[in-house]
């Protein structure tokens, strides 16, 4: 008698492991960062491009032009002590150095055409230069990163005519560790500071200083 035999039938066949797809492949996940990277690279420059109002290096001939330019030693201001001194081209082109103003009060301020405090105390400050002069007293106003044209217009506006310093990378303004506008520093004819002013200034506050440092 014959018995039937049965074959067991083959395990169906593994399914092939999927490829990994193109963003898996560790090569291409590489590549991806690094292109994200430099993609939010370039948009941290174009964002501090934009803030800094897109400027330019200064070119060769202008960086010789300002050679020996700004504040000249080290630092900050303190009353009773010499006036830190810096050099700076007037609006007019003339290099000023207030270490070369000794035998002079020297009244020293920093302003901008933007600020409206400065715009209110300009007048009263040229009505004590004119008065004085004949005493002594010189005033140099400090115009903070602008251009001459935007000085000389303001003080053209306003009916303002004293000389005029630019310190248009405001290293001067850096020195005196300024914070904000106007400032004013009154330097004896000695070459000591002796009275300062963070703010505005009124006109009987102006003669106060002046008189400290040694114009009644």
């Amino acid at each position: 008698m014959t018995q039937d035999t049965q074959t067991a039938a083959p395990p169906p066949p593994t399914p092939a492991a999927a490829a990994p797809s193109l963003l898996e492949r560790p090569i291409v996940r590489l590549g991806v960062a690094v292109a994200l990277l430099a993609l939010l690279g370039g948009a941290a420059l174009a964002v501090r491009a934009s803030r800094s109002g897109g400027a330019k290096p200064a070119d060769a001939t202008q960086q010789r032009s300002n050679a020996g330019l700004g504040a000249i030693g080290g630092g900050a201001p303190v009353l009773k002590q010499p006036a830190p001194d810096f050099a700076l081209r007037s609006a007019d082109g003339n290099v000023v150095k207030l270490s070369d103003l000794r035998g002079k009060v020297v009244w020293v301020n920093f302003w901008a055409s933007w600020c409206v405090p400065c715009k209110r105390e300009l007048p009263d400050i040229q009505k004590l230069y004119d008065e004085k002069h004949a005493e002594g007293l010189e005033v140099l106003t400090i115009n903070y990163e602008e251009d001459v044209a935007t000085a000389k217009d303001f003080f053209a506006q306003h009916d303002v005519a004293l000389p005029i310093l630019m310190d248009t990378d405001g290293e001067v303004y850096d020195a005196y560790r300024l914070r904000g506008l106007p400032d004013s520093f009154f330097v004896d004819r000695d070459g000591n500071l002796q009275a300062q002013q963070f703010g505005y200034l009124t006109a009987d506050t102006m003669r106060e200083r002046l008189a400290a440092a040694g114009i009644q």
